[in-house]
């Protein structure tokens, strides 16, 4: 009986490698059929971004109405907007609902919006889009805002050395998305927040019913919310975990200046009038980028050492202490840090918002001056 079992045994052990190697071919043609059934990145809308007078922030060109318009790129937007002029200019449908809860940043609801007819970006068309009506704008000398609503159906991609905002499809194979150049490129998720969740009181279910029906239908498809929305993902702060807001219509970034006090014990009340003056710079390393910003209102402010995204790392990135009434010590709501454009636009950003993924590379400016 032993010698028996022991010449089955001998037997089976080239039928396992035949069959290890039918599986490993079998999973190969797998792995090529799955390949060659998703695409290459495409392509879908390409806009040149004007910087705005404070250094920072951008704007794009597009069209309401078939009229041209300026608009601030904003993914702390939530929700689009148009200021009143150019709702008027526009000749835009108004319209005003108290049981319309549009969150607009900071959680202060918005009753009043807009509906344009037409909207085209680049070659991107759409029909019946609404817009939360914001003063935003009016300082910054744009019409109003492009917030998430208008991009999470498509891949985003901000390159701030060329000053191009890409929009791509997001029928691609999943993970191939780097296409520019660079050392180091690092991937950080990214969640696609309700605003509602953190400001109470919730939104009414029936504060959608006055929203265009096909309007509806695509937002609820593409599953984001789209009365008021934050993008977040996770960042190292001089060592502490922090989930952060990504906000491209932030000039300069902010922090929580409770959470600044009791995790980094800056000072809150006896801070000197002027701006303090910067940290000597550190040396930069391929997969960092240095920032500096200048400030011309008087807002108290902290430069901390490094703020890292994944694999790629920020220095001497400054910070503005914002007031808040209550923080509340690992609360998932309102993340103490919001990340702005004094940041941002040291790096390279592309959303992949199919994917729920953020791609982050130095910015090639960034990289070419530090090599100077």
């Amino acid at each position: 009986m032993k010698r028996r079992a022991s010449a089955v045994q001998m037997m089976s052990r080239p039928a396992a490698r035949i069959a290890a190697y039918a599986l490993a071919l079998a999973m190969h043609r797998l792995v090529i059929a799955l390949s060659q059934s998703c695409g290459p990145l495409k392509e879908v809308a390409s806009l040149k971004m004007t910087v705005l007078a404070d250094g920072a922030r951008v704007s794009v060109p597009l069209a309401i109405n078939g009229k041209p318009v300026n608009l601030l790129v904003d993914t702390g937007a939530g929700v689009s907007s148009l200021t009143r002029p150019a709702a008027t200019m526009l000749d835009v449908r108004s319209r005003d609902n108290e049981a319309m809860h549009m969150v607009g940043k900071d959680g202060v609801a918005v009753h009043r919006y807009y509906v344009a007819d037409s909207f085209q970006l680049g070659p991107l068309t759409a029909n019946n889009i609404p817009f939360m009506q914001s003063a935003d704008g009016d300082e910054a000398g744009v019409s109003g805002t492009i917030g998430p609503g208008l991009m999470v159906r498509y891949d985003v991609e901000m390159d701030f050395s060329e000053q191009r905002l890409t929009y791509f499809s997001q029928d691609h194979c999943p993970g191939r998305i780097v296409h520019w150049p660079s050392d180091a490129v690092t991937q950080v998720p990214i969640s696609i927040t309700e605003r509602a969740r953190d400001y109470p009181p919730p939104l009414a279910k029936a504060a959608i019913l006055d929203f265009p029906s096909d309007y509806v239908d695509r937002a609820m498809a593409s599953r984001p919310p789209f009365l008021g929305t934050d993008i977040r993902t996770k960042v190292m702060l001089d060592g502490h975990l922090f989930t952060a807001n990504i906000d491209t219509g932030l000039d300069i970034s902010t922090i929580n200046s409770h959470a600044a006090q009791e995790y980094f014990d800056v000072p809150l009340d006896d801070r000197p009038p002027e701006a303090p003056k910067p940290r000597p710079e550190q040396p930069a390393q391929a997969s960092s980028a240095t920032e500096s910003v200048t400030v011309t209102a008087r807002r108290d402010q902290h430069r901390f050492h490094t703020l890292t995204f994944g694999g790629v790392t920020v220095v001497s990135p400054l910070f503005v202490l914002k007031p808040s009434g209550v923080h509340r010590v690992g609360a998932a709501d309102s993340p103490d840090i919001t990340i702005g454009m004094n940041v941002l636009r040291r790096l390279h950003l592309y959303f992949a918002f199919g994917e729920r993924m953020l791609y982050v590379s130095a910015a090639a400016s960034a990289v070419k001056t530090e090599e100077k």
